[in-house]
């Protein structure tokens, strides 16, 4: 307040020249005070009332009051300043609203004021003994002693005082003192005082204190800059002229706003930087401030006293001084020396050389110390200037080092302690020694052999650890306690009675003697033994392991071995511990022992180790017989989970889990040669043989084979070393070589083989020529076959000398091998070689014997022909004699004359053709048989005649005299109809001879006489007549009638039923529409008989599934349709039941075959979803809902395979109720499973482009990260897999193309899988931005050439385009776009270039798509050089897509839409050529996206390459409807806008 006051007063005074302020307005004014309660209660009825008080009526009269009332001089203030009125306040600690009875604020800060402004700093530090001129040092002075004077070390100070300073004095730090000056945001100087120098002489001069204001602190140097007041504008309590006053404060102009470094580099006038103990503020105690230069004063005057002191020691000479004892020295040295690290320093004795050289010097400075000391104190007033440093004054206890330790009774001590001692007497001492030398002898033994001297198996490794463990296990509790129990009792045995007493039989007092502690004292140094004993054998087991295994520890999981399967680099330091062999199955390559035993056995032996020592008997009972003892106790040894133990058995058990991990990995690379180890040889020359080949591809083939053994002879180790293991590899050497062998030979033995039955079907071939012409001709066809076919032999003949001419040369073939072939294929192989001669021979000798044959089958022809003709003429006799039989009662034996006639007739028939041949092949006119062919036309219808009349005979009589149930309708209907044609043929054609035409006449009359009776018999013989029908039938007759063995026709005509033909025929149409439903009814019964459910296992589950045939469907659709139309007919009366009972039946069958396919179908699908727990885990209700339908599948499974007949099985309610049910429990679960993958989807949009099947692949699996990789493709653009560490932590990602990108922060799987894959696309794109961002900057510092092959694909191309639009947009606004075009194809030939070099096929698929976009931006920046483009806001250039950075992020420009960079990565992919279409399309696709306008284009191809360019996720699908409308409504809406807008990291186009 009092500062507002004042800065009120300088207003008014500043405004005097005009309308004075009343000072009525503030006679009221005054700080609110706040009364206690108690001084209200006092006080409050002794004050006057207002209405008491007379004052003036106005402010007129109070001013002309005031004005008459003057007593002096005015005591505001009148000067003017640049300090504000804060920095003038001292720091008090009171309350801003003061209490009764204490002093308030403002006043104290005032009271404050007031003595610091009183005070005088010269003064108060002569007070306290310091001058002025005597705090800061001379730049010259004169080190000269002056004894003559007053002062008795005349010496000048010349160390800095603020060196010596003490900031515990200051009340405020730095800023809280400039704070006081800072007013309405604008630092004004602070007042105070600061030693500072008259003038500005090098040397100092004299200082004293000055008035000045502080501007500034510089943190670094810890320095206040001052102004001295009065100089640079700075004022303080100065009088205002005539004109006004002074600006306030402006020091300097505006310097003191500049930053501190500017002010550094050059000071105005009166500006000087001061430490703060040379600078006092007006805001400060000035006695604590003198009192702070005192103690800084004080503490520089001993420290240079000190200095003196240490320099005049320093300077006496060392000559003939005493030198340390050199024995002494030595002996330092020695025991030095004797420590076990110093003994292996090689530079020990330099060492030692030069510390003894600092030990005499140092011991040569202290006796110097000590005279100087010595001289000074006996002569002081020679000496006054010198200091004498004071020791520290020690306090000397009365008693001893600790004065507060009481008197010690040694002698009851002493007795105390020998009677609780032990080693008092000699046999104790003596028995203890004995008991700790063997307890030493047990601490230095093993329970392991270690080391291994040699490899071995691991089983032989776990006999001989097993039996070293066994063997200190049977030592331990049998020759070791015998040891102790003798050594113990010997020593004591002569002790006698007292405290050593071995015969003690009193319980109570052995416990109190020296001998049981004595025992107890035994027993621990037993128990220590064992566990040095297992603590040492523990740790060398496992040094033991380490030491094998110490090369392959840093090996990652996925280690790839590499080519080199020859050396290993992974040896022990020592021999390898475990002995293996590689073994080779067709189920893949493995060792002779299995990896996961080696863990087991190891560790079984390490927990051996340590259960070998337990159960140790003490030796406290074996000792003390004359003890009853209840038990026997245990020693105790190290237990099996210690901590040290624990941490032991994990590191063996890391090492061995490590050292698998190459063993694996070298196993893998032999599985390139499985396929050759599971060839199956015969296999292989089935496939060989399958195709013709050359005696040059043969030998080719046998070579390859011979040339890959002896590969892998040279190629494959016969041993390897790996770590802790010695791996034999000769069995798969030997097998893959003798297999490769094997083969050759087999190609070889092949083609012998071949060979062989080459030259065997050869020989058969000759040997059947030979046969054919051995053969005698027994008649004409067979000499003229004979001629035909050796006709035929010369080009067969030439035909098997080519093939015997190859067999040679591949015989040749094989003899270059050194195949020898058996005595057999010899003989065959000549054999075949001399047939073609032997052939020769056999055709001239069957040549001339064939003539001789033809000459004789000549005469023989002739002599038969003759022979034929007297036979025909008999023939031609004996048909013409047909026209006298006339009898038909005879009909039966002209009936057989005529069938011997008929045979003799087709007799002659062959023999004429045979004949004719013959004379055609003697080449002799052939002989005319047509008489004989005029002779069967007369004959047939004599034939037809006889044999019908027979015929109808036989049949006439059987149909009237045999049962009517075995008369068969249909066949006697057919057996009429062409007895009937035939006899009407016949009486036409006989017209010329009446009496045959009469026989055929009657015969004729007698059918058509029966006719009339067809429809009877087939009315009474219809196979549908049942019981019912001939009841009816009956009933309708009037007379009784049955079907029976006694029933003829002939009955049947006496009976008159020709006379009810009618009635008879509709009860037998009744009857044969009801026999074709009960046949229909029979057929699909038989039918569905066979038909059976196909029951088969399914995989391990333990339950099976089934398989319906298409047939069966078919049928069961078909015999529905078919019963449904007989439920229609109107005879289906009798079997009306039966109908209904089976249509229900395949209804039902139907339904449950629907039902049982449905939740199969189902089932198949869910079941492997719930084997995971994972998903059980995660849907309670679903999984037990469908554990129960899983309970019911079963249960209908296992019937089926008991009875899997369809028709038995299926027609079943209760088998119907059970499967609908089933579906009704597995529809609720896929809905439910249905809603949670909506979860996990919504909550990971990008789940939407994976199946069902593929998404919950993933969730079954949540505890293998892993389990993501094959799915990433589909989830992200190009990450075709992630890196997972050790730890599971993922630290890049891969592209399909292999490259590499690493994620710029850790991220861990953890949670749920959309969580982590969320962030993994979070990681994406945020490592994208960094290295992009990275990329950028380093840009401009690095070559070209090197830049593109330093970052990733999808970086080179975004950094490039967006320096280009950045250097091409430069180029425009200074028109230098000719220059700009110029370094673009200098750019582009250093690409090209580069990619001409040896570059790797990734660097190379870079700078391919680089070129591309490269050549595109010249091609670019041609055109617009072209076109006269001048400005960056022209469209030829605006309308380019262009990529920016603005800030953070980079942007995608193409004419007036802007979109972000979208960061998905996209791999290392190629570039679309970029035509002018492509431009168009550009600019087509974004502005379309930005109009927000989403149509089917169908450029496909140039819609990705915009994406590649906006580094987005790409789902493009044209004018096919690949996802139905619900689909794509639930994927739009539930993904994120991210997903399907080109604007931010993909575009979803439709």
């Amino acid at each position: 307040m009092s500062a507002q006051r004042r800065s009120s007063s300088r207003n008014g005074r500043r405004t005097s020249t005009g309308t004075p302020k009343s000072p009525a307005s503030n006679i009221t004014g005054g700080p609110a005070a706040s009364r206690s309660t108690l001084w209200k209660t006092a006080k409050v009825k002794h004050m006057p009332e207002v209405q008491t008080f007379k004052g003036p009526m106005s402010s007129q009269a109070l001013s002309s009051l005031l004005q008459d009332q003057v007593h002096g001089p005015t005591t505001a203030p009148i000067t003017v300043s640049d300090f504000p009125e804060k920095a003038w306040e001292p720091k008090v600690q009171l309350p801003y609203k003061a209490e009764q009875d204490q002093v308030p604020r403002k006043i104290e800060i005032e009271r404050q004021k007031r003595i610091f402004a009183k005070q005088k700093i010269n003064s108060l530090l002569e007070d306290l003994g310091v001058k002025t001129s005597d705090l800061m040092p001379k730049g010259d002075y004169n080190m000269r002693v002056n004894l003559t004077g007053p002062d008795t070390a005349p010496f000048p100070p010349f160390l800095p005082l603020h060196t010596f300073d003490d900031t515990e004095f200051d009340c405020r730090n730095p800023a809280e003192w400039l704070e006081l000056g800072f007013i309405d945001g604008k630092q004004h100087p602070v007042p105070g005082k600061a030693l500072l120098s008259k003038d500005d002489s090098e040397n100092g001069g004299e200082y004293t204190w000055t008035d000045v204001g502080t501007l500034d602190y510089d943190t670094g140097k810890q320095l206040f800059l001052v102004q001295v007041v009065g100089t640079g504008g700075l004022q303080h309590n100065v009088v205002p002229t005539a004109n006004g006053v002074a600006e306030n404060g402006v020091v300097n102009g505006d310097a003191h706003n500049e930053g501190p470094k500017k002010k550094h580099s050059k000071l105005e006038a009166q500006q000087v930087w001061v430490p703060r103990i040379q600078l006092l503020f007006a805001a400060e105690d000035p006695v604590n401030f003198a009192e702070r230069v005192a103690k800084a004063y004080a503490l520089r005057c001993e420290t240079e006293a000190l200095l003196r002191y240490n320099l005049y020691v320093d300077c006496m000479p060392m000559d003939g001084v005493v030198r340390l004892d050199p024995s002494s020295l030595e002996r330092m040295i020695s025991w030095a020396k004797g420590t076990r690290t110093l003994k292996s320093d090689k530079s020990l004795d330099e060492h030692v050389r030069l510390l003894s050289k600092e030990i005499q010097v140092d011991f040569s400075r202290s006796m110097n110390r000590i005279t100087f000391d010595r001289i000074v104190s006996s002569k002081p007033e020679t000496y006054p200037f010198v200091t004498v440093p004071q020791d520290d004054e020690e306090i000397i206890p009365e008693r001893g080092f600790h004065p507060d330790v009481p008197s010690y009774p040694f002698d009851e001590k002493f007795d105390n302690f020998a009677f609780n001692c032990l080693l008092t007497r000699e046999e104790a001492i003596v028995a203890m020694a004995k008991v700790r030398s063997e307890c030493n002898k047990v601490a230095s033994m093993s329970v392991f052999q270690v080391p291994v001297s040699k490899s071995m198996k691991l089983e032989e490794f776990e006999q001989t650890q097993a039996q070293v463990s066994t063997q200190v296990q049977i030592f331990l509790r049998d020759s070791w306690l015998n040891t102790l129990r003798t050594a113990i009792r010997s020593s004591l045995l002569d002790v006698g009675k007292g405290w050593f007493n071995m015969e003690e039989r009193n319980w109570e007092v052995y416990q109190i003697s020296k001998l049981a502690k004595f025992m107890q004292l035994v027993t621990f140094a037993m128990q220590d033994s064992l566990r040095y004993l297992v603590q040492d054998s523990l740790a060398a087991f496992t040094q033991m392991v380490q030491d094998a295994t110490y090369s392959v520890m840093d090996v990652a999981g996925d280690f790839d071995w590499g080519a080199d399967i020859i050396n290993s680099y992974y040896k022990p330091k020592k021999n390898a511990l475990f002995m293996l062999d590689l073994t080779m199955e067709k189920a893949g390559v493995q060792y002779n022992t299995d990896l996961e035993s080696f863990e087991r056995v190891v560790i079984a032996l390490f927990d051996k180790g340590i259960t070998c020592t337990k159960n140790v008997p003490q030796l406290e009972k074996m000792v003390i017989e004359g003890l009853f003892w209840s038990g026997t106790p245990l020693l105790e040894s190290v237990g099996e989970n210690e901590p040290e133990v624990v941490k032991l058995r994990e590191t063996v058990r890391h090492a061995i889990k490590q050292s698998l991990i190459p063993l694996r990995a070298y196993a893998k690379q032999y599985e390139q040669y499985l396929e050759l180890y599971n060839l199956d040889i015969n296999q292989y020359l089935i496939e060989y043989d399958s195709q013709e080949r050359s005696a040059a591809e043969v030998k080719q083939e046998i070579e390859r084979h011979l040339k890959d053994k002896e590969t892998l002879e040279n190629t494959l180790p016969s041993n390897i070393v790996i770590g802790p293991y010695w791996i034999s590899t000769e069995g798969v050497k030997q097998a893959l070589a003798k297999k490769r062998k094997a083969l050759a030979n087999a190609v070889i033995e092949l083609l012998a083989k071949k060979l062989r039955k080459q030259a065997d079907m050869v020989c058969e071939e000759f040997k059947a020529v030979a046969r054919q012409l051995y053969d005698k001709p027994n008649s004409i066809e067979e000499l003229a076959e004979q001629r035909e076919y050796m006709k035929q032999i010369p080009e067969q003949l030439k035909k098997n000398q080519e093939l015997i001419d190859k067999a040679m040369f591949d015989y040749e073939l094989i003899e270059e091998f050194n195949y020898s072939i058996s005595a057999e294929d010899f003989n065959a192989k000549w054999t075949c070689i001399g047939w073609p001669y032997k052939i020769q021979l056999q055709m001239e000798a069957t040549e001339a014997s064939l003539e001789s044959d033809e000459e004789r089958f000549q005469k023989n022809l002739l002599a038969d022909q003759n022979t034929f003709q007297d036979r025909l003429d008999s023939l031609n006799m004996a048909v013409a004699g047909f026209a006298a039989h006339t009898d038909l009662s005879k009909s039966h034996e002209v009936a057989n004359e005529v069938r011997r006639l008929t045979k003799q007739l087709k007799e002659c028939q062959t023999l004429a053709t045979t004949y004719n041949n013959r004379e055609r092949l003697f080449a002799l006119p052939v002989t005319s048989y047509d008489k004989l062919g005029r002779l069967i036309k007369d004959f047939e219808p004599f034939k037809n005649m006889w044999l019908t009349a027979s015929d109808w005979q036989k049949w006439y009589d059987s149909w009237m005299n045999d049962p009517l149930t075995t008369i068969d309708a249909e066949q006697l209907e057919q057996n009429v109809n062409n007895a009937f044609k035939a006899v009407f043929k016949c009486v036409k054609h006989f017209k010329e001879i009446p009496a045959c035409q009469e026989v055929a006449m009657e015969v004729k009359e007698k059918i058509e006489n029966f006719k009339p009776y067809i429809p009877l018999i087939q009315g009474l013989r219809n196979p549908g007549m049942r019981s019912r029908h001939w009841e009816q039938l009956s009933k309708d007759l009037g007379f009784p009638i049955v079907a029976n063995a006694q029933l003829t026709f002939t009955k049947c005509l006496e009976m008159k039923l020709q006379d009810h033909i009618e009635v008879i025929s509709k009860v037998a149409e009744i009857a044969g529409k009801e026999y074709s439903i009960e046949q229909a009814l029979d057929k699909m019964e038989s039918e569905w008989k066979p038909v059976m459910l196909e029951v088969m296992p399914y995989k391990e589950t333990g339950t099976f599934i089934m398989k319906v045939s298409d047939d069966c469907s078919q049928l069961l659709d078909d015999h529905i349709v078919m019963a449904q139309s007989m439920s229609f007919s109107p005879y289906k009366k009798p079997f009306e039941e039966r109908i209904t009972t089976w249509e229900s039946k395949l209804v039902m069958t139907q339904d449950v075959m629907d039902e049982w396919l449905q939740c199969q179908r189902a089932w198949l699908y869910l079941e492997p979803i719930f084997s995971s727990e994972d998903i059980n885990r995660q849907l309670p209700v679903e999984s037990k809902r469908y554990q129960t339908m899983e309970r019911i599948w079963r249960k209908v499974m296992n019937s089926a395979k008991g009875n899997p007949q369809v028709i038995s099985l299926c027609p079943d309610a209760r088998l119907l109720e059970s499967l609908r049910e089933c579906n009704k429990l597995l529809e609720q679960v896929q809905k439910g499973l249905s809603e949670y993958l909506e979860t996990k989807r919504s909550a990971f949009p990008r789940f939407y482009f994976l199946s069902d099947d593929e998404l919950l692949e993933i969730l079954s699996q949540t505890k293998d990260p892993t389990a993501v990789q094959p799915h990433l493709r589909k989830c992200f653009e190009n990450i075709a897999k992630l890196s997972f560490e050790e730890d599971l932590r993922i630290s890049s990602m891969f592209s399909g193309e292999g490259e590499c990108v690493p994620f710029s922060t850790n991220l861990y799987p953890t949670g749920n899988v959309e969580d982590w894959l969320m962030e993994v696309e979070n990681t994406m794109r945020g490592s994208l931005r960094e290295i992009l961002h990275r990329a950028l900057l380093v840009y401009p510092e690095t070559p070209r050439t090197e830049w593109v092959l330093q970052w990733p694909g999808q970086v080179v191309i975004a950094g490039c385009q967006t320096h280009w639009t950045r250097e091409v947009s430069e180029a425009l606004i200074e028109n230098k776009i000719d220059e700009r075009h110029k370094i673009l194809m200098a750019q582009l030939a250093d690409l090209v270039t580069l990619v001409r070099g040896n570059l790797s096929k990734l660097a190379r698929m870079i700078l391919g798509a680089l070129i591309v976009i490269e050549v595109h931006a010249c091609d670019v920046v041609a055109k617009m050089i072209a076109e006269n483009v001048k400005n960056v806001n022209d469209f030829e250039w605006i309308s380019q897509l262009r990529q920016v950075l603005l800030e953070e992020d980079m942007v995608i420009r193409a004419v007036n839409a802007q979109f972000d960079y979208g960061y998905e990565y996209l791999g290392n992919t190629g570039r679309l050529v970029i035509t002018p279409l492509t431009d168009r399309c550009y600019l087509t696709l974004t502005a379309s996206v930005a109009s927000e306008i989403r149509r089917g284009t169908g450029w496909a191809c140039r819609h990705r390459q915009d994406r590649d360019h906006k580094g987005a996720y790409d789902v493009l699908y044209g004018n096919k409807q690949l996802l139905d409308e619900v689909e794509h409504d639930r994927f739009v809406l539930s993904a994120e806008p991210e997903y399907y807008t080109l604007k931010s990291s993909s575009s979803f186009r439709v």
